[in-house]
């Protein structure tokens, strides 16, 4: 659990148990991955059956990812005005932003050939804009990068299968 002590590092600066991690988080990560499950999914039947519904399943792919961004968006938007001395412009343009770049991805136009990568992209650059916010202190709480950062790992392999298969 290398990865729970560097994330507890990142916040506190200190080290923190993975019992205690693995406490707070276990129903949060099961969610996530139950999120990602339907990205998996429709990745594994684009590979396995490229001839049948590959479309479909890319352009679900493809809504899914977007509606991923924006959630994340709506994390950061939470966090935000969570703190005490309530959010700053910056936060708040921050977590505005997820939503704002996520909308052409949700129009019906284009193909995968650039939605795939642009949501890869997003995703991979909110979290090291995340990762970064914690550090800083002015971020999600450090449990929360523990569970972001293996969906986001799941969310980009996803995308890597999918692109592979067609």
């Amino acid at each position: 659990m290398a990865h729970d002590a560097f994330v507890a590092n990142a916040k506190t600066g200190g080290p923190v148990s993975s019992l205690q991690t693995e406490i707070k988080t276990g129903a949060a990560m099961l969610l996530a991955y139950l999120a990602a499950a339907p990205l998996i999914a429709a990745a594994l039947m684009i590979v396995i059956e490229p001839a049948h519904n590959a479309q479909t399943f890319a352009g679900f792919m493809g809504l899914y990812g977007a509606v991923l961004i924006v959630f994340f968006g709506g994390v950061r938007w939470g966090v935000a005005v969570m703190t005490p001395e309530g959010p700053t412009m910056r936060s708040l343009l921050g977590a505005a932003a997820p939503l704002l770049l996520a909308f052409p991805l949700l129009l019906p136009v284009g193909g995968v050939l650039w939605k795939f990568p642009a949501i890869m992209a997003l995703t991979a650059l909110l979290l090291v804009d995340d990762l970064n916010a914690t550090r800083r202190g002015s971020g999600a709480p450090a449990w929360y990068l523990s569970v972001r950062l293996p969906l986001t790992v799941l969310i980009e392999l996803a995308f890597l299968i999918a692109l592979a298969g067609m």
